[in-house]
């Protein structure tokens, strides 16, 4: 993106944030893997009767999260591709379509974070409590 001082300061504001916003989804794949090797650790002593119904609900979650981390993505993407071809004077700038665009965006990564943030505290105090119950059951 060469001309980025032909654009307003608004879209220059939307292509920072969007930026931002890459950046974090790309975190969240880092974690999301981390998490998947988590499940695949303690899979077996998550898979008895008394944690099987969570375990399913956790996992499916987090495959949801997945699909929607890869449409954020896609999503973001595409804005940023727009503001870079409004910076080269390839497309207008029309004031309206960024601007809902973002907002759009913007309601998409607040869902997003706090589903994320919601479906790894879920999968930590299941895998907790597994882990203290093996602890005892050892001791």
């Amino acid at each position: 993106m060469e001309n980025i001082s032909t654009l307003s300061s608004s879209s220059v504001q939307y292509y920072v944030t969007s930026r931002k916003w890459l950046s974090d989804l790309e975190f969240f794949k880092i974690e999301t893997a981390f998490l998947h090797r988590l499940l695949d650790e303690h899979f077996t002593p998550l898979s008895d009767q008394t944690y099987i119904l969570k375990l399913r609900q956790v996992g499916k979650r987090l495959l949801n999260l997945e699909k929607d981390e890869k449409e954020a993505h896609q999503l973001i993407k595409d804005q940023l591709k727009r503001v870079e071809l409004i910076s080269e004077n390839l497309i207008p700038e029309i004031k309206e379509a960024l601007p809902v665009a973002q907002a759009e965006l913007e309601i998409t990564m607040t869902k997003l974070t706090a589903e994320y943030r919601e479906v790894k505290k879920e999968l930590f105090r299941l895998v907790e409590c597994v882990m203290h119950k093996n602890k005892f059951l050892l001791s």
